[in-house]
């Protein structure tokens, strides 16, 4: 069910055949509507002539053509300032959000609503489309406003500040969630040291294919290792990309004969072609560390952006916490079954902040910034965390 989930949100034109759906409903009723009330007061007050509501019609659609080509070529500028400006791994931030797939989508179900009420109107001529006429101008009136909010909102989103700031939130957001996660389930023990030797898992499963590592099914996969007296520990972290013959997990059962079912490994490791849109944190922070360095290169030279940059990775790894450490999924006897391995504190720091260093080390407020980010960040950290700082 999660897959599928996963799936609908993921497949964005799903929204635009929703929109389709609900519009031409819309257009249908109305005209149901119109029927049912020719011999009203309504029709009488509201008596458009039908060729107001053709012509309306059709300067409707005209108009909306034009503002999805405005918005069209709109979005293919700011993606351009995306690559360029930020990151090319920022490009799908944009065509992820909410807002320009939902007034898309909006324009587009507008436009089958008005395609759909001129067949009507062409085939019954005699009636007087009062509702549908009302309607039609109220939502032009709507389509409008949310032309102009959008315009508003791309010259918002092409700002590097409110950018940045919008990825420090997310990231804040996620580690949230992900304790939230971690304290809520049962099942999950947070690992506060690394007691496990890696002698233990003397088995290794490989992938038979490529791509992200985006989910696993821990509940199955606990009935199934309880079943067969097995334990694992996975090997690549959620989200990260990996490639044919490429270790997975590894794991280790009573019995030498076991090894893992296709199904199981089917129905519980998700391999997909793109990584989740409901990434952990360290999508959104390594993209902070990517702008930033992209603002000290020779080229860009806007060490201001950098800064920026650095205060907001300092503010989010000191929400960090403990949030790094590995966890311990047991079954319902509290046996150790799942082990989900993170980097740790030291891979963390040199992943996030040595391009930074290496690229501004002879600027001294960039060195600056980053000894008040380290600061801002031991505040909260324990004492193996200040021991990496």
């Amino acid at each position: 069910m999660k897959k599928i989930i996963d799936l609908l949100k993921k497949e964005h034109y799903l929204q635009f055949i929703i929109y389709i759906f609900i519009f031409g409903l819309i257009a249908v009723g109305l005209f149901f509507l119109d029927k049912s009330i020719q011999n009203s007061n309504f029709v009488e007050v509201l008596k458009f002539s039908q060729d107001f509501h053709s012509d309306f019609l059709m300067m409707m659609t005209a108009a909306i053509i034009t503002m999805v080509t405005i918005t069209f070529s709109i979005i293919m500028v700011v993606l351009t300032l995306y690559s360029g400006q930020f990151s090319p791994r920022t490009l799908n931030d944009f065509l992820q959000r909410k807002v320009p797939l939902n007034i898309l989508g909006y324009f587009i179900g507008t436009t089958v609503f008005t395609l759909i009420s001129l067949v009507i109107t062409e085939k019954y001529p005699n009636l007087v489309f009062a509702s549908s006429t009302l309607f039609s101008l109220i939502n032009f009136v709507i389509t409008i406003v949310l032309f102009a909010y959008y315009i508003h909102y791309v010259s918002k989103a092409i700002q590097v500040n409110n950018y940045i700031d919008n990825l420090a939130k997310k990231a804040i957001d996620d580690l949230d969630t992900y304790q939230k996660c971690v304290i809520d389930n049962p099942t999950i023990k947070l690992e506060k040291e690394d007691s496990e030797e890696e002698t233990d898992y003397n088995n290794e499963f490989k992938t038979s294919k490529s791509g992200y590592f985006t989910d696993v099914s821990t509940k199955k996969l606990l009935e199934y290792l309880k079943e067969n007296d097995a334990k694992l520990t996975l090997v690549v972290p959620i989200n990260e990309h990996v490639y044919e013959d490429d270790v997975l997990f590894k794991y280790h059962a009573k019995k030498k004969s076991f090894s893992f079912d296709e199904s199981i490994i089917d129905e519980c490791f998700t391999i997909s072609d793109e990584p989740s849109s409901f990434g952990e944190y360290r999508d959104k922070t390594l993209k902070l560390t990517e702008i930033a360095v992209r603002a000290l290169s020779t080229g860009t030279n806007d060490p201001a952006t950098a800064i920026s940059c650095i205060n907001q990775l300092g503010y989010v790894f000191m929400k960090l916490s403990d949030n790094h450490y590995s966890l311990h999924y047991q079954d319902d006897e509290n046996v150790d079954r799942i082990t989900v391995k993170t980097l740790n504190y030291n891979d963390l720091l040199y992943e996030h902040f040595y391009q930074i260093y290496l690229y501004g080390k002879s600027d001294l407020t960039i060195f600056n910034s980053m000894l008040k980010a380290f600061l801002r960040i031991s505040k909260e950290s324990n004492h193996e965390m200040k021991a990496s700082l």
